[in-house]
């Protein structure tokens, strides 16, 4: 079987690595998720070559190395343009915290090598001429869009607990399916996700929602009960498919970036902002993705507060925009334009609290002349000038009213009507 390699500047460097080490007598394959994407016409973003060189004998053959991970026979091979992971082919003995190997055997086996990955589609290797070596059927499960572990999985998945969440994020990533075998290992195993650090765990779970079919994914880890076993509580993740769950999943596919859809199934679920902030610092999300997370939740949460003071109070319109100003101060337009875009996907019958906003925000943010409050024409000296009272926490007090009264468009945002404005503004107190 001939796999036609992409003539990139990736693959040319590739080849050259792989011509070194066949000039030295030695063996070279491209191994790994490169050849799964390259039979699927995706993209390939990094190559990596297995070996029968030793790492001492690859590091001696190369200008520039880095040694990565002698201990497991990888040695970065540093070419002009691209990088290339270089590993010795090797087969491992009992692994310990279902992660790592104890011990490490180098070999000079590529079909051993090989045995010893996690599925199928991974299991296969491209000599330099683009021949395809296959010995565990990973091409035809690659066709059948299945997901397969090689050999026994309940062993693969005791070697390390992750590879559960990775099949299900393959499955999800090819619009496929887990094989009957490996699924039922992954039910008996699924305690053991609780050796997997959470770091991990985000990654695949990240990576699984940017997807382009992030609801096949999240409905297999809703019927697994996976997540349950995490190694710290996931809340509302990790429960059971609430009514609505197939409505759910289908809006994720429809919001753009893991952020949003983060954002979204939370919603979805029910998971107000504490509970939210619980699961994201769990998962050990960056500073940025818990600010694009929780800030839409944040939203949610001041509108909800905002509306119901609305209904409570003497109503109107302009009730209503006050609360949306409001939430846009708080919480920031970003954060905002995400909260519509979720709860657009999301669709449903809104709650009465929320309806005005939904229908009519976006207009008004288009309207509202300033987004934070730097934007307005005014500063603190200004106001002191104009009070003459001493500074004070009055100050923000009144920065802020001013902020207000311009996006509400109550005076333009210009410095002579705003100070005027609150000069009126104070004599009224």
């Amino acid at each position: 079987m001939k796999c036609n390699l992409e003539e990139e500047l990736l693959y040319v460097e590739a080849k050259q690595v792989m011509r070194h080490l066949l000039d030295a007598g030695h063996e070279a394959y491209i191994v790994g998720g490169s050849v799964r994407d390259s039979l699927l016409r995706r993209p390939v973003g990094d190559i990596d070559i297995a070996t029968s060189a030793l790492p001492e004998q690859v590091t001696a053959l190369f200008r520039r190395v880095v040694p990565t991970g002698l201990a497991h026979g990888t040695v970065t091979v540093v070419m002009d343009h691209y990088i290339y992971e270089v590993t010795t082919f090797r087969k491992e003995s009992a692994y310990e915290d279902h992660r790592r190997p104890e011990e490490v055997e180098f070999i000079d086996d590529l079909e051993e090598d090989l045995r010893r990955r996690d599925f199928t589609i991974n299991a296969m290797a491209l000599d330099i001429e683009g021949g395809l070596r296959d010995p565990f059927g990973g091409r035809a499960d690659l066709e059948r869009r299945l997901i397969r572990c090689v050999g026994d999985p309940e062993m693969r998945f005791r070697e390390d607990a992750l590879r559960m969440l990775r099949g299900v994020r393959f499955a999800s990533l090819l619009g496929g399916r887990i094989a009957k075998s490996t699924w039922r290992a992954l039910l008996r195993q699924r305690e053991t996700l609780r050796y997997v650090a959470m770091e991990r765990v985000r990654d695949e779970l990240w990576k699984l929602t940017a997807g382009a079919d992030p609801a096949r994914g999240w409905a297999m880890l809703a019927r697994s009960g996976l997540l349950r076993y995490a190694k710290e509580p996931l809340g509302a993740l990790a429960g059971p498919a609430p009514d609505g769950w197939p409505r759910l999943l289908c809006a994720l596919g429809s919001v753009a970036g893991p952020e949003l859809r983060f954002a979204a199934l939370l919603l979805g679920l029910a998971a107000g902002e504490a509970e939210a902030k619980r699961i994201v610092q769990a998962l050990r999300f960056s500073g940025a993705q818990q600010d694009a997370v929780l800030g839409v939740l944040r939203a949610e949460a001041r509108l909800a507060a905002g509306g119901e003071a609305a209904l409570a109070g003497p109503g109107g319109e302009r009730a209503w925009r006050r609360a949306y100003a409001e939430a846009l101060y708080a919480c920031g337009e970003d954060a905002l334009r995400g909260w519509h875009a979720c709860r657009r996907a999301l669709a449903g019958v809104p709650e009465e609290r929320l309806a005005p906003f939904l229908r009519d925000g976006e207009a008004w943010l288009q309207r509202i002349a300033v987004r934070r409050l730097p934007d307005i024409a005014l500063t603190g000296g200004d106001l002191l000038q104009a009070s003459e009272r001493p500074a004070g926490p009055w100050l923000r007090e009144a920065l802020e009213a001013a902020w207000l009264a311009v996006a509400l468009g109550d005076v333009p945002n210009e410095r002579d009507a705003l100070r005027e404005y609150m000069q009126k503004e104070w004599k009224r107190e």
